[in-house]
Formats: structure tokens, sequence, C-alpha cells
């Protein structure tokens, strides 16, 4: 079984949605899950640009893109940083019905923190790559972070 394959049904168990998955290359496929809430399509992605990002789960409103050893999270609907932020600060972010639902999933896949930042605020290093280590070093010094237990 491909990486695709046993990410796939990885997904689909864990988050209980049938998942398609294209690999762009060989081959097209669904998983289907009998207790089903929902769809997901699982894609490969083979970058020069960022090779550690390896796939990208688009779930309804939220893309996960799974990187070598983190997952970045891009929101398809506008979300203002500062609103976050401050809900967060009140102890409200959780509340959101959008990002409950969400954080669960992430939560059922062995998920327990989230990190905020505004992302293009940092500058890249000379001999930059994309791994949790330089993302989080250079994210958690800048003035507009923070990080959600979920």
């Amino acid at each position: 079984m491909s990486d695709i394959e046993t990410l796939g049904e990885l997904l689909s168990k864990q988050l209980k949605l049938t998942i398609e998955i294209d690999d762009k290359l060989f081959f097209k496929k669904r998983i289907y899950n009998p207790i089903e809430k929902g769809e997901a399509r699982l894609i490969a992605l083979r970058s020069s640009l960022i090779p550690e990002k390896r796939f990208h789960i688009q779930l309804d409103e939220i893309v996960l893109f799974i990187c070598t050893d983190f997952i970045e999270i891009k929101f398809d609907i506008p979300l203002d940083y500062f609103h976050l932020s401050e809900l967060n600060s009140r102890n409200e972010l959780l509340e959101i019905e959008l990002l409950k639902i969400f954080f669960g999933q992430l939560k059922s896949i062995g998920i327990d923190e989230v990190h905020f930042g505004i992302f293009s605020e940092f500058e890249k290093d000379e001999g930059f790559n994309y791994s949790w280590k330089n993302i989080y070093r250079i994210i958690s010094n800048q003035e507009n972070y923070f990080k959600l237990d979920i």
C-alpha cells in the first residue's frame, strides 16, 4: 500500500469521513467509511518550491497541508487574526462552532495544540527548509502569535 493510501485509510477511520484520494500520477481511489460524517479529498503534492509539503487534505472550509513534520492549516473562509486573538484572550475561541468541530477533528488524529500567527510576517533565512523547528523558531518570536491547546 502506498503512503497516500495508508494516510487515506488512517484519516478515514479517525475522522469518520469518506476520503477521495488523488495522487496526481497513477490513480484515484475512494475510501468509504461506514460511519461517514462527510467527505474529504486527499491529494499528493509534488512541489519543487516547498518539497516538504507532501499531501493536502480538503475538508469543508479548511485545507490541511501535511508536511514532513507538521501540518499547516489554511482556512478557505476569511478569518481575522486579531479577532481570533481577542477571542482567545477571553477564552472564547473554542466556542465558535466551526472551530469546535474542526478542533475535534484535529484531536481525533492526535493533534492537541494549534499555533496561530500572521504567516506572511516572517522572512526566511538563507537555506531555509520548511520544517516545524524552523517555522516555530520564526513564528513564535513574532508579535502576532499565540498557541491554543485544544
